[in-house]
């Protein structure tokens, strides 16, 4: 035996999300998704203050509302609240090696390529397989159409949407319908008819209620497959690159309206 005190074994760095190949890897783990999403929560609570952009289907800002007891000061206080329990949250996750603030990078850009390539892919199969294209409304609520939106609009409605639609849809609708059909159809025909329900689902609330536009067959099938594809995104990718690549490709629509 050798009298050499032996070398302490060297434990790998666990890896970050902040690298590209680790981020590509698998799909997204759900605390990472809501450290990644995070900002945009932030971005449309205080922004609908300044702006339009109330979302159709955000039934969380009644609740914080009457939680502040329909008080300004308090509102604020409760998003200062959140965003140093977000702060704290960051440096604890860092510390511990579980995130890297640099994941934001790797998902903006995937789901950039996502949302600039999704209407294209959309437009393909719709004029390969059923022969016309919709005439989209690029306005989002009746009440916003006598003007231009400005940049502010856009992005308090982006992130709304982006947030509020994949929490409704995709986390809730996918993902829940499937965990309760799973039992009766078996994992992968539970996903299959969950995303076909909440798809064609999504795209029917875009025409329900005062602000929900006229009905046009074409745009509801364009919808239900924009719903196909954010829940491919979010099951093959995960929560936060769904929530990103819903809401740059509204910034990107309503941009140009």
């Amino acid at each position: 035996m050798s009298s050499q005190a032996s070398e302490p074994i060297r434990r790998p760095r666990p890896a970050t999300v902040g690298t590209l190949g680790n981020h590509l890897a698998g799909r997204v783990d759900p605390l990472t998704s809501a450290v990644l999403v995070f900002p945009l929560l932030l971005v449309y609570q205080l922004g609908i203050l300044l702006s339009r952009g109330r979302n159709g289907v955000d039934y969380l800002t009644a609740s914080l509302v009457e939680l502040c007891e329909r008080d300004l000061d308090n509102y604020l206080f409760m998003l200062g609240g959140f965003l140093l329990a977000y702060a704290a949250l960051l440096l604890i996750l860092r510390q511990r090696d579980s995130f890297d603030p640099r994941a934001f990078v790797p998902i903006l850009a995937e789901s950039t390529f996502y949302a600039l390539s999704m209407g294209s892919i959309i437009l393909f199969v719709m004029h390969r397989f059923v022969e016309f294209v919709p005439g989209l409304r690029v306005m989002p609520d009746a009440s916003l159409a006598s003007g231009r939106l400005d940049m502010l609009d856009v992005i308090v409605i982006s992130a709304g949407a982006g947030l509020h639609e994949e929490l409704i849809f995709r986390l809730g609708g996918v993902g829940g319908l499937s965990w309760l059909l799973a039992g009766l159809t078996g994992e992968k025909r539970a996903w299959l008819g969950a995303a076909l329900i909440s798809s064609l689902v999504f795209s029917l609330a875009h025409h329900l209620g005062p602000s929900g536009e006229a009905f046009e067959f074409a745009a509801f099938v364009y919808r239900s497959l924009a719903g196909l594809f954010f829940a491919i995104v979010y099951q093959v990718r995960g929560f936060a690159v769904a929530v990103w690549t819903h809401a740059l490709y509204d910034v990107y629509v309503l941009s140009m309206g």
